[in-house]
């Protein structure tokens, strides 16, 4: 799944309060497939301009979701997000909330979890996002396995939320 989400900030000349002018706007396109990796994506966007006609500041970040996988280094299940962001203010921080599910029976419980912000430059480099954190709680039963994310655009400006999931895969643990 890929959404795309952004937010319009009216910026007056000196003044330092920000007005929502715009709303979010979403939309959907089908999930790939492909080992390691879902197609599943989050964009989210932040535009801020001037109601004089000044060139509007703008930054967009897409968090691409890989399938949740063993990690021999991390002795763990977890799942990695990658985010990269373009656009014209030198840097953002983006905030990506991430959860891992295990089926269990006909129901998903969540297993883990992470939060964390970055402070990224918008020049396309990529920053990996571990779900969960390399010193979180480690998950070692083997089973059926999801990852879902939220990621968000939190400064200079808040851009709306985009959310994405991984494709469901089997991952065989090699016990404790």
């Amino acid at each position: 799944m890929v959404t795309s989400t952004s937010r319009r900030m009216a910026a007056v000349a000196l003044v330092s309060a920000a007005l929502v002018t715009g709303g979010a706007t979403s939309s959907y396109a089908a999930q790939n497939t492909g080992a390691g990796t879902s197609g599943a994506q989050a964009t989210t966007t932040e535009r801020q301009g001037s109601d004089k006609g000044l060139a509007a500041r703008w930054a967009s970040c897409t968090a691409q979701v890989n399938n949740p996988h063993w990690s021999k280094k991390g002795k763990s299940v977890i799942f990695k997000t990658r985010v990269t962001c373009a656009g014209n203010i030198a840097r953002v921080h983006v905030k990506v909330t991430g959860k891992l599910y295990r089926k269990s029976g006909s129901k998903w419980k969540a297993v883990a979890g992470s939060s964390e912000t970055k402070v990224k430059a918008t020049n396309g480099s990529v920053s990996t996002y571990y779900t969960p954190k390399p010193s979180g709680k480690k998950v070692t039963l083997d089973g059926t396995y999801k990852g879902q994310i939220t990621v968000q655009i939190t400064s200079p400006f808040p851009g709306t939320k985009g959310k994405a999931s991984s494709k469901a895969v089997k991952v065989n643990t090699p016990g404790k």
